[in-house]
C-alpha cells in the first residue's frame, strides 16, 4: 500500500536550441495545449459528474500509510492478538454473526464487487490489546498483499472498537472515507456486527467510486501537465532572462563573515566580536534545551527526536567554536608570559596576527551556522508546540506549579543556613545566592502570568505566547537553583565521607616510600604528600573537604608515579584506576555546579568562563572515553579538567557579581544603566529573569537580520527554539536587589 502523499516540484525542460524559436510559436503552443487540456477535462467531467471532492475535505479517521511506514510502525507492535493473513472476503474467529448474518454480509460485499472495482474484506476478532484498530488493519491489509483497489474492515468485538485499512490511491477522497468511518460507528457501537459490515459496504458502493472515476482523474492531470508545460516553457523563454538581473541583485545569501567584512576591524574589535558571536549562540544552544525539555516532557521523546538531532548538530559547531577560542586564548597567554620576561613595559598596540585572525573567522562561521541550524527548524518546533492555541493552559499551568516551588524556598534557604555553619562560604560560593535569585525568577513568572492572561483578554495572542514561554522558563531556572542546593549539599556530605578514606591511602603510600632510599624524585613526592596530609588534618574541621579532596589526589597522583617503577603493572594499573574514579566524580559534580550557575545567570557571565567551561567539558568526555583502555592518560585528562572548571566557576562568579554590583549601583544613584532600555522593552519583566538571559521578544517576531556586532539572529533568550539573541540585548538591565 502507498501513501497518500501529493507533491509538486517544478518541471525541468531542456531546449535543444536557443534563439531559434519565434515568439509567436510559443504562444500557439501554449494556446493549443491549454485548449486541449480544457477539453480533457472537459469531456472527463461529462463521463462521470457524479465523483466531486469536498470543498473542505476532512482528515480520515482510518487514515492510509505506505507499506514501508506500516512495516516499520508495526515493528513496535505486539498484540496478542497479530495481524494475520486473510483469503476469504469474511473472517468471523470469534462467531460474532450467524450463518444468516454472514449470508447477507456476503451478499453486501458481493454487490459492491459488482457495481464497482473496489472489495471489501472484513474480518471479527476478539480484542485489538491495546493496539491502534487502523494500525491492526493496515498491518493485516499489508501481510494480505492487498492492493489499490482493497479496502479491509477490522472489528474488535471485546472492545468495541474497528479500524479501516484503505490504500492512499484508492478512489475514494477522506470525507467519504470518513462517511464510511461514521456509518461502521454506529453499528459497532450498538454490537451490531453483521450491519458494521453491511453497512460499509454500502456506503462504499453508494459514493459512485472504483468506476470511471479514473477517466475523470486521467482527464484533469494530463490537462494540468499540458497546461503547466506550456506555462513553464513561456516564463522560461520570455520571464526568467528579465527577471534573473533583478533576482541575482535581490536575493539574500545567509553565510558567515567573510575575510573582506571582518578586515577592517582592528584585532580588539575582531576578538570582542568573536566574544559575543560565542555568548550570543551559548544562550541559544541553553534555551534550545530548556524549550526542548518541556517539548519533551508534553509530547514525549518520539515527537521531539528530529529536534534533539538538530540541536546536537549546533551543539558540536559551538563546541567547536569554543576549541578554537580556548586555543587562541593558550596561545595569547604564553606570548604575554614570554612578553612580560623580556620587557616590563606592555605593547602601545596590539600586534597583528593573520593566523589568529583567521581562527577568528572560523569561529565566527561556527556560530553563524549553529544559529542557521537552528533557525531552520524555529517554526517547526513552534506548530509542534502549538503555543498559540495553548497559551491559556501554559500560563494556568505556571500558576499551578508555582506554589510548590515558592514553598521550596524557605527550605532551601534553611538547608544553605546549615551548610554555612560547616563548610566556608567559598566552599557554598556557587550556590549561596540561588534562594534569592529563584524568589526574583518567581516573582517575575508571577507578572509574566498576569501580562499573558491581559494579552489574551486583548486577543493578542502571541504577545500572550511570549509572556507565556518566559513565564515557563522562569519557573523551570527557579527548579534549577533550587535542585542545584540539594545536590551541592549532598555532594558535600559524600566529600566528607570520602575524606577519611582518602587520607587512609595517602598515609599507606607515604608509609610505602619511606623504604625507597636515593631516588630524589620520590623524596619529593612524599614531602608534597605530608604537607597535603598535614595541610587537611589542619583544616579538616570547617574546611572544604572538596578542596580536601583535590589536593589528597593531586598529591597521591604524584607519589604514584614516583613510586610506579617500584610496583607491579596491576597494582599501578589498579592504582590509577581507582584515583581515576574519584577524581571523574568530583570533576563531574562540579561541571555540574559550574553548568548550573552559568545557565542561571547567562545574563551576565561573559564568554571566558563559558570558554573555560566548554573546555573542562571536552576533557572530561575525553577522560571518560580513555578511562578503560588507559587510565593514567585519563588521570591526567580527568585533573586538566579540573583546573579549567575552578577557573571556569572563579570567572563565571566574578561576572555575575560585577552585574549585580553595577545594577544596585546604579538603582542606588538613580540612574538607569545601559540595560534600560531592554529592561522598558520588556515591561515590567526585570530583576531575576534578567540575570537568567530571560529577555522577552518586543517586537514579539523572529528577526533573520543579524546585530551588527553580534552576528546572530533568530530570537531572543526569553524562550523559542531559533538562534541567538544579540549582543545589544545581553546587558543585564535592572535589578531588584535583596536589602
Amino acid at each position: 500500500m502507498t501513501i497518500r502523499d501529493v507533491t509538486e516540484s517544478p518541471a525541468t525542460h531542456e531546449h535543444a536550441r536557443e534563439g531559434g524559436s519565434r515568439p509567436s510559436r510559443g504562444w500557439t503552443l501554449a494556446a493549443f495545449a491549454g485548449a486541449a487540456g480544457v477539453v480533457l477535462a472537459a469531456g472527463s467531467q461529462v463521463a462521470n459528474a457524479t465523483v466531486t471532492a469536498p470543498a473542505e475535505p476532512r482528515p480520515s479517521v482510518s487514515p492510509s500509510l505506505t507499506a514501508a511506514m506500516q512495516a516499520e510502525m508495526m515493528s513496535d507492535v505486539l498484540p496478542a492478538s497479530p495481524p494475520i493473513r486473510l483469503t476469504d472476503p469474511v473472517t468471523d474467529g470469534v462467531d460474532a454473526l450467524t450463518d444468516a448474518e454472514r449470508e447477507g454480509v456476503q451478499d453486501a460485499l458481493d454487490r459492491l464487487a459488482d457495481e464497482s472495482d473496489l472489495r471489501l474484506f472484513v474480518v471479527y476478532i476478539e480484542s485489538f490489546d491495546g493496539t491502534q484498530p487502523v494500525d491492526w488493519a493496515n498491518a493485516s491489509a499489508n501481510q494480505s498483499g492487498f492492493g489499490t483497489q482493497d479496502l479491509l474492515l477490522a472489528v474488535a468485538t471485546a472492545d468495541q472498537e474497528f479500524g479501516l485499512s484503505a490504500d492512499t490511491n484508492v478512489p475514494l477522497t477522506d470525507a467519504q472515507l470518513a462517511g464510511i468511518d461514521d456509518a461502521v460507528a454506529a453499528a459497532v457501537g450498538a454490537e451490531r456486527w453483521a450491519d458494521a459490515a453491511t453497512d460499509a459496504a454500502d456506503a462504499v458502493r453508494a459514493t459512485g467510486a472504483g468506476g470511471p472515476a479514473p477517466l475523470l482523474v486521467a482527464g484533469v492531470v494530463a490537462a494540468a501537465v499540458l497546461l503547466l508545460a506550456a506555462l513553464a516553457w513561456a516564463v522560461w523563454r520570455f520571464g526568467v532572462p528579465r527577471l534573473r538581473p533583478r533576482l541575482a541583485r535581490r536575493t539574500p545569501v545567509v553565510t558567515g563573515p567573510t575575510p573582506d567584512e571582518l578586515a577592517h576591524l582592528t584585532p580588539a574589535e575582531l576578538d570582542a566580536r568573536a566574544a559575543a558571536a560565542l555568548v550570543g549562540i551559548d544562550d541559544a544552544l541553553k534555551t534550545c534545551e530548556q524549550e526542548l525539555g518541556l517539548a519533551r516532557a508534553e509530547l514525549g521523546a518520539d515527537a521531539t527526536r528530529d529536534f534533539e538531532l538538530i540541536l546536537a548538530r549546533a551543539t558540536a559547531d559551538v563546541r567547536e567554536a569554543f576549541a578554537i577560542r580556548q586555543e587562541l586564548d593558550t596561545i595569547a597567554a604564553a606570548r604575554a608570559d614570554e612578553a612580560e620576561g623580556e620587557s616590563p613595559e606592555p605593547p602601545q598596540t596590539e600586534p597583528e596576527d593573520p593566523a589568529r585572525r583567521e581562527r577568528l573567522a572560523h569561529l565566527l562561521a561556527l556560530c553563524e551556522r549553529a544559529a542557521d541550524t537552528l533557525d531552520a527548524r524555529t517554526r517547526a518546533f513552534d506548530d509542534l508546540r502549538r503555543l498559540q492555541q495553548r497559551a491559556p493552559e501554559l500560563l494556568d499551568d505556571v500558576v499551578a506549579r508555582a506554589p510548590e516551588v515558592a514553598g521550596r524556598v524557605g527550605v532551601t534557604r534553611s538547608v544553605l543556613e546549615e551548610l554555612a555553619q560547616t563548610y566556608p562560604s567559598g566552599t557554598l560560593a556557587l550556590v549561596s545566592g540561588n534562594p534569592e535569585q529563584a524568589e526574583l525568577l518567581l516573582a517575575n513568572a508571577t507578572e509574566a502570568v498576569a501580562a499573558g492572561r491581559s494579552a489574551l483578554e486583548a486577543g493578542q495572542k502571541a504577545v500572550a505566547v511570549s509572556h507565556a514561554r518566559g513565564a515557563q522558563n522562569a519557573l523551570g531556572q527557579a527548579i534549577m537553583l533550587l535542585d542545584a542546593v540539594d545536590a551541592t549539599a549532598a555532594h558535600l556530605e559524600l566529600a566528607t565521607s570520602r575524606l577519611d578514606k582518602a587520607v587512609a591511602s595517602l598515609t599507606q603510600d607515604v608509609t610505602s616510600a619511606r623504604s625507597v632510599e636515593g631516588d630524589f624524585r620520590v623524596t619529593l613526592a612524599r614531602t608534597a604528600a605530608q604537607a597535603a596530609l598535614k595541610h587537611v588534618e589542619v583544616t579538616r574541621q570547617g574546611g572544604d573537604p572538596l578542596a580536601g579532596l583535590q589536593r589528597i589526589a593531586a598529591a597521591e597522583g604524584s607519589l604514584d608515579a614516583a613510586l610506579a617503577s617500584t610496583r607491579d603493572t596491576t597494582e599501578v594499573k589498579a592504582r590509577a584506576s581507582a584515583l581515576l574514579r574519584d577524581t571523574l566524580g568530583r570533576v563531574d559534580e562540579q561541571l555540574r555546579q559550574t553548568a548550573d550557575f552559568v545557565a542561571t545567570r547567562r545574563g551576565a557571565v561573559g564568554a571566558t568562563a563559558r570558554t573555560r567551561l566548554a573546555e573542562a567539558v571536552r576533557l572530561s568526555e575525553a577522560a571518560h572515553a580513555l578511562q578503560p583502555a588507559d587510565p593514567a592518560g585519563a588521570l591526567g585528562e580527568a585533573q586538566r579538567a579540573s583546573t579549567l572548571v575552578l577557573e571556569a566557576a572563579r570567572l563565571a562568579r566574578a561576572d555575575a557579581d560585577a552585574a549585580v554590583a553595577a545594577a544596585a549601583a546604579a538603582a542606588a544613584a538613580g540612574e538607569p544603566d545601559d540595560g534600560a532600555a531592554v529592561a522598558d522593552a520588556n515591561g515590567p519583566i526585570t530583576g531575576g529573569m534578567m540575570l537568567g538571559g530571560i529577555l522577552l521578544d518586543p517586537n514579539l517576531v523572529r528577526s533573520r537580520r543579524r546585530a551588527s556586532t553580534a552576528r546572530i539572529g533568530g530570537g531572543f533568550g526569553g524562550g523559542g527554539f531559533g538562534g541567538g539573541r544579540p549582543i545589544t540585548l545581553r546587558r543585564l538591565g535592572s535589578l531588584r536587589v535583596r536589602r
